[in-house]
């Protein structure tokens, strides 16, 4: 039997509760990729192409396409086809580990620096406008929750 959890505004069943939030964290993913494709335009890049590249601004030690595979989960079919047209834009730039002639090395040019300077700019900008009126305590315990839903699911 559902368990039944005392809020402001009414009383919810722990499951409606979870369906909720749920929609609400989707909600807050599908806005955040609105913005985040916002933020591309006038890039002329993919979504795809634009998280590539951002995965490797935010971390340079990530710089090879297996471990792009890895952070954006995707297939290495389409890291593959997002790393040839990078380097096509001449946005990036490929190299042969000197250890290790299988392992390709992965660069940004500073073309794809700046353009995802000005993205994570306008990421940040999203970032204070979602966190309006939330304390640190708060986001502290919403991390918390998501982490734990996270790590319940994997």
């Amino acid at each position: 039997m559902s368990e039944i959890i005392k809020t402001d505004s009414m009383q919810q069943t722990s499951e409606n509760l979870s369906e909720e939030l749920f929609v609400k964290l989707s909600r807050l993913v599908w806005q955040y990729r609105k913005a985040f494709n916002d933020s591309n335009d006038g890039f002329n890049l993919s979504p795809n192409e634009l998280g590539l590249m951002m995965i490797m601004y935010q971390d340079p030690t990530i710089n090879t396409a297996n471990q792009i595979v890895k952070e954006l989960g995707t297939t290495k079919g389409l890291a593959s086809r997002n790393v040839d047209s990078l380097v096509k834009k001449g946005l990036i730039k490929t190299e042969q580990d000197e250890k290790d002639r299988r392992v390709v090395r992965l660069t940004l040019c500073t073309r794809a620096k700046e353009l995802c300077e000005e993205a994570r700019v306008r990421q940040q900008e999203f970032y204070h406008k979602a966190m309006k009126g939330i304390c640190e305590k708060e986001a502290r315990q919403a991390l918390d929750v998501v982490e734990k839903m996270v790590f319940n699911i994997l």
